[in-house]
């Protein structure tokens, strides 16, 4: 039914509610309200507060003529009753009331003062008892941004929920017609709760039904792998308990005939790059490619460069695909990738794309995985037959464990090395400290360490609490630092120029680099030793984490500045001055927002969960993954299911493990 059949919904309503990016019934439905207002309890005179949101049941006696002040402002004033008690009720600017008011029985709602020994309200809400829209039950106040009045909303969405609604999914489920009246006009807290909660996990499961017919778990041949000898004969250490367990983990995916989707999950240090390195000798053992996809150059060189360095006694077939390499030598590399020349792959997003085939595709790893999309993941997975999957991510926040829920995903934790549990010391930051913090860097460097400077922008705002790296690196150039020995690096150079300072600073030339979050993974230098990140309250605790690994990561002694505007220093950052595990931080970090800003990212930040009241939890993800692996894809309805995937088109961006 098209939304002009619907009663109270004309051609201009229609281009108002366009506006709010509304164009069907579903839409109306699921635009939900920003907030609830209580009009449950009316207050007795006893109970009103000063200064607090009241409603009151009233009976007015009085109503005088309109009035003005010495100001020349318009007034109304109505005396009343609210039970033995006098009350004054005043209305600004709304010489209409005049004509409005009349004695008798009122609802009314506004915020109390005490004046001239009586209860004052001004500019009140106030309905008539008999209207059944106005200060009855609990109040949905929706985002109309002055398009359309509250009432008239609320009309037009009754209307809507009066017609079928078809387009339910899990019917066995949810009654999603019970579910939008709790949401749309409930009676009690309760009931916005419940019903919040319920759309909340039908939605998720919507997602999940999209994620699972994008993602199919594929059936392959076994292959059985011993666990690989070369861990003795060659690593200069001995692998951790969980590393060793990783490593069995993976071997048994190998082995189970069915296509591997791990998760490999591991703080700073704790030793994830050697696991998946090991996992692509033990597939090349066996005659078979590897990929492992890193989201920067800066990274893939990393890890380009450190499995080399680690196996080239043993003459495996590595090559590193760029976007900077030269067209000469990517068609070099696409042609032995295609001809089996070639046993490993150590890519960016360049080796997603259509050209780049492979003679015998085993293997994809892919770290940092929450900063990829699902159909990336999907397309280097079709490059190959029953292609088994590793991801890593660095970043043990909340944001990666409620991506475990969604799909097959099997977890492995990875731990710390004892050495590297205590050498990082953090210490919040105000603003009247940068100049002190500047000169103390100035020194610091003399003595040979090397330091990182992180700004939240590339240019001046014009806000003066957000430093960019340009604005940054002029000051310390010209007061602090002589030029050359100051780095500047960000997202928008010429590769050829990062390339440079990223060179210039491993070789210790640069002493201090001025970059933005450009630098969160890649950068494994063991003489950087301080790091400094100015705007930190603007930065979530997943990034000041993996930003504060990029030091002392031989153990060393190490310092992490995070700088704050606020007056107020977040919980978060006082969190991480005491807390130095990022798995802690990901438990504490979710029960103070739960998931609700975790999940449904696209690549522009996109949350469609924002517009809930209620926190997404890892407990209603589960409830929903237990709904969609009931369901048979043969099963859906064709044009459904193909309407559920054009919905969440931008799935395919999604950031998800």
């Amino acid at each position: 039914m098209e939304l002009l059949n619907i009663k109270g919904i004309g051609e201009k309503t229609l281009e108002k509610l366009n506006s709010l990016g509304i164009y069907s019934i579903m839409d109306i439905l699921n635009f939900l309200p920003k907030k609830y207002l209580d009009f449950t309890n009316v207050s007795k005179p006893e109970d009103i507060l000063e200064g607090e949101y009241s409603l009151l049941k009233v009976n007015i006696i009085k109503v005088y003529p309109k009035q003005y002040s010495k100001n020349k402002v318009c007034y109304i004033k109505a005396d009343c009753l609210c039970e033995q008690a006098n009350i004054s009720l005043l209305w600004f600017n709304m010489p209409f009331m005049e004509y409005s008011l009349k004695c008798g029985e009122y609802l009314v709602w506004g915020q109390v003062s005490f004046e001239n020994n009586k209860y004052t309200l001004i500019n009140p809400n106030i309905s008539e008892i008999s209207n059944k829209y106005k200060l009855k039950d609990v109040k949905p106040i929706y985002p109309l941004k002055g398009k359309l009045g509250e009432v008239s909303y609320r009309k037009i969405v009754e209307n809507c929920l009066n017609t079928v609604i078809s387009e339910n999914l899990f019917s066995n489920e949810f009654d999603l017609e019970k579910i939008y009246r709790n949401i749309h006009f409930p009676k009690t807290f309760d009931e916005v709760e419940n019903g919040q909660n319920n759309l909340a996990v039908y939605e998720l499961a919507e997602q999940l039904l999209c994620y699972k017919t994008l993602r199919k778990i594929q059936k392959t041949k076994k292959i059985i792998c011993d666990y690989p000898r070369i861990v003795d004969n060659i690593l200069p250490y001995k692998l951790t308990e969980s590393q060793q367990k990783a490593l069995c983990d993976i071997i048994n995916d190998l082995q189970s005939g069915r296509a591997m989707n791990r998760f490999v999950l591991g703080d700073v240090g704790s030793g994830k790059t050697i696991v998946a390195h090991l996992a692509m000798y033990m597939l090349y053992q066996k005659g078979f490619q590897s990929v492992l996809l890193a989201p920067t150059e800066i990274l893939a060189m990393q890890h380009y460069h450190s499995f080399n360095k680690v196996f080239e006694s043993l003459n495996i077939r590595t090559a590193l695909l760029t976007s900077s390499i030269s067209n000469e030598q990517k068609g070099e590399i696409l042609k032995n990738l295609e001809n089996g020349e070639i046993n490993m792959l150590f890519a960016t997003h360049s080796c997603v794309q259509d050209c780049v085939r492979f003679a015998n595709l085993k293997l994809a790893v892919i770290d940092e995985a929450h900063k990829f999309g699902v159909k990336q993941k999907a397309d280097l997975l079709a490059k190959g037959d029953g292609v088994h999957c590793i991801s890593m991510s660095a970043t043990p926040l909340p944001r990666s464990f409620a991506m475990t829920a969604f799909g097959d995903l099997k977890i492995s934790k990875l731990y710390k090395a004892q050495s590297r549990t205590s050498n990082i010391k953090t210490y919040p930051l105000r603003s009247n400290k940068i100049d002190s913090m500047f000169k103390y860097f100035a020194n610091k460097t003399k003595g040979g360490s090397q330091i990182i400077i992180v700004c939240p922008r590339v240019v001046d705002s014009g806000l003066e609490d957000i430093y960019s790296v340009k604005s940054v690196y002029k000051t310390v150039c010209s007061k602090y630092f002589d030029q050359k020995q100051v780095g500047l690096l960000y997202g928008g150079m010429k590769n050829a120029d990062k390339d440079k300072v990223i060179n210039d600073f491993y070789s210790g030339n640069i002493k201090l680099l001025v970059s933005t979050t450009v630098i969160e993974v890649g950068i494994d230098i063991p003489s950087v030793d301080t790091i400094a990140v100015l705007g930190a309250d603007r930065f979530g605790i997943a990034t000041l984490h993996q930003l504060r690994g990029r030091v002392g990561r031989d153990g060393r002694e190490a310092e992490c500045y995070l700088h704050c505007a606020s007056y107020t220093i977040p919980d978060r950052i006082k969190q991480m001055k005491e807390i130095d595990d990022g798995v802690l931080l990901s438990e504490l970090d979710s029960q103070a927002r739960g998931f609700g800003d975790l999940i449904g990212f696209n690549q522009s930040g996109k949350n469609s969960f924002d517009r809930y009241i209620v926190k997404i939890t890892l407990d209603m993800i589960e409830k929903a993954k237990t709904i969609v692996e009931k369901v048979e894809l043969n099963q859906i309805d064709k044009t459904l299911l193909k309407k559920l995937l054009n919905k969440y088109d931008y799935y395919q961006d999604i950031v998800l493990n």
